[in-house]
């Protein structure tokens, strides 16, 4: 995958969403609507060509690809953020 092309903001959508399972309530943590939080997911499943989240039971499961790129996620973020100061 090609870093230059691919948006690192959806990474913080996915993050939140993997912690929350909840479009709501992870978009309102970003400051955004849900229509725009919806719009920045639909986007990272085409990139990642995968759901990522499956809607159960009013909350979002993880798929197997979500859960494996949940670590990664995980790892990442926070060395972003402690490199950006």
């Amino acid at each position: 995958m090609d870093l230059k092309q691919f948006d690192l903001n959806l990474l913080l959508l996915f993050d939140k969403l993997y912690q929350y399972r909840s479009v709501s309530k992870a978009a309102e943590s970003l400051y955004l609507s849900q229509s725009a939080f919806s719009h920045g997911l639909a986007r990272l499943r085409k990139r990642l060509d995968d759901p990522l989240f499956i809607r159960v039971n009013n909350q979002m499961q993880a798929t197997e690809r979500a859960e494996q790129l949940a670590q990664y996620v995980k790892q990442a973020l926070p060395l972003l953020e402690l490199g950006l100061g």
